[in-house]
């Protein structure tokens, strides 16, 4: 039997993944992380490392250490490093490793990084080079430690913390009125007394003009005690707008950090130039597939009504989303309420993908109407209302499809991103927006959990082909 050729082998991408720990500056600050160095001597003690990114919020992450200095006989006498205390020629027991919190301790901001080990001399696709670059996951301080002391597990310590949209959870020390001050501008205040030091990115989908107007603007005030973050997210509710901090470049860890608030990113198309770093297929790297439907609980319409910002009108103000609702069934149509959700209704036309209907639609077809009303709002105007029950409406439509999902380990295939699923046929086939994303350093390797969603699929009559 003659040997396999060496080309038919299988490469080590996706086998031999890699993860590091950097050390950063204690403060974010704008421009790259010149300053970044690796702490090596956590390489040999780590265990697992678990990053959280949600698509909007704060990011987390922990990772599990051995706690043990575990030489050999003959290096007990030498030490291992230069942090083993030795006593008469003789490690002092008990032998912990980082319980003097010399190498990591509290505020610490720490850098996750993940990648595959490279192949020598392999042909790769653009996936398999991107998997090969060391992938920036999440910068932050530690904020929690977990020692575990046991004669099962032996000497371990969990180490957590979060991203820096930590610095804006501290709390507003007295409060402050704007009056007729854009949001744009009460934005840009926030951060600045909150001592923020990244810069506001520019958004993908531009804010609503309101936002930037002067003469629209209403009265609004940040309380004594509530925290910076969540009065931002106070308007990021209002306007499905997405709070989070990413880094400028993913090709460079070092890139440096930028903080963004800006509208939902699911309303951008894909990327089609990463069409392929973001397919996961049956058969080839998906490993788990639980998708969820809810249809019954749909709005077909939403209406936002309240009282007039200006005192002496004392007229309500109403609007709704879709502007347009559809009437009674029958009469269904193909991607329906264009005005609202259709822009998240993304297909691949290359692969001539069915059209999409959004879930609302499937809602009333199947079991006819289902409106929600918001009332006794106050201090609004009609462009505000308008944006808030569209907020309101996409938020509903959004439960209709999620996927579970496990794939082998894609650092870039985080929340905020787009997957696209193969192999699985309609109705599940096509684009769907990451809202979560877990990524594992473990025993198994790296592993990517996410949660997906697309508020709509293809409509197939009863009886159809």
């Amino acid at each position: 039997m003659s040997p396999t050729p060496i080309a038919a082998r299988p490469g080590e991408t996706y086998f031999v993944p890699g993860v590091r720990v950097m050390r950063l500056n204690k403060m974010p600050h704008p421009g790259p992380d010149v300053e970044a160095q690796e702490i090596v001597e956590l390489r040999q003690d780590i265990m697992s490392v678990t990053v959280t990114r949600p698509c909007t919020g704060a990011a987390q992450y922990c990772i599990l250490l051995n706690n043990w200095f575990d030489s050999l006989p003959r290096d007990r006498s030498v030490g291992v490093g230069p942090r083993e205390e030795i006593v008469g020629g003789q490690p002092v027991w008990p032998r912990f490793k980082y319980n003097d919190f010399t190498v990591l301790d509290f505020g610490m901001r720490l850098r996750i990084d993940m990648r595959y080990f490279p192949d020598a001399g392999s042909a790769l696709s653009t996936t398999d080079q991107q998997a090969q670059k060391w992938v920036p996951m999440v910068s932050g301080p530690i904020s929690d430690m977990r020692f575990t002391f046991s004669d099962r597990d032996g000497a371990r310590l969990q180490v957590c913390g979060e991203d820096d949209l930590c610095i804006l959870k501290n709390k507003n020390p007295q409060k402050v009125d704007y009056w007729a001050v854009p949001e744009q501008v009460i934005v840009d205040d926030v951060l600045r007394r909150a001592n923020f030091p990244l810069p506001l990115a520019p958004p993908l989908i531009p804010w609503p003009t309101f936002t930037e107007s002067s003469a629209k603007a209403l009265a609004e005030a940040h309380f004594e005690g509530q925290s910076y973050l969540d009065y931002l997210m106070k308007f990021a509710d209002r306007w499905d707008f997405e709070v989070f901090i990413e880094y400028v470049s993913l090709d460079d860890p070092n890139s440096g950090l930028e903080f963004h608030f800006e509208p939902s990113r699911c309303r951008t198309p894909p990327d089609q130039t990463l069409r392929e770093l973001y397919i996961v297929e049956r058969g080839k790297n998906l490993v788990e597939f639980k998708p969820n439907l809810r249809v019954v609980d749909q709005w077909t319409s939403v209406t936002f009504c309240g009282h007039d910002h200006h005192w002496q009108n004392p007229n309500m103000i109403c609007a709704t989303a879709p502007r347009n609702p559809n009437p009674l069934p029958p009469a269904p149509l193909p991607g329906a309420d264009p005005d609202t959700v259709a822009d998240e209704l993304h297909i691949d036309r290359a692969r001539n993908d069915e059209p999409l209907v959004s879930g609302p639609e499937w809602r009333r077809q199947k079991f006819t109407l289902n409106p929600h009303t918001e009332i006794n709002q106050r201090g609004i105007d009609s462009e505000r209302a308008q944006v808030m029950a569209e907020a309101l409406y996409r938020k509903r439509a959004r439960d209709f499809l999620k996927i579970d999902t496990v794939t082998i380990g894609l650092p870039r295939l985080r929340a905020g991103k787009h997957a696209e699923y193969r192999g699985m046929r309609a109705p599940f086939d096509g684009f769907y927006y990451v809202e979560k994303s877990e990524h594992t350093y473990g025993d198994e390797g790296l592993r990517t959990n996410f949660t997906a969603r697309r508020p709509g699929m293809p409509f197939r009559p009863k009886n159809g082909p």
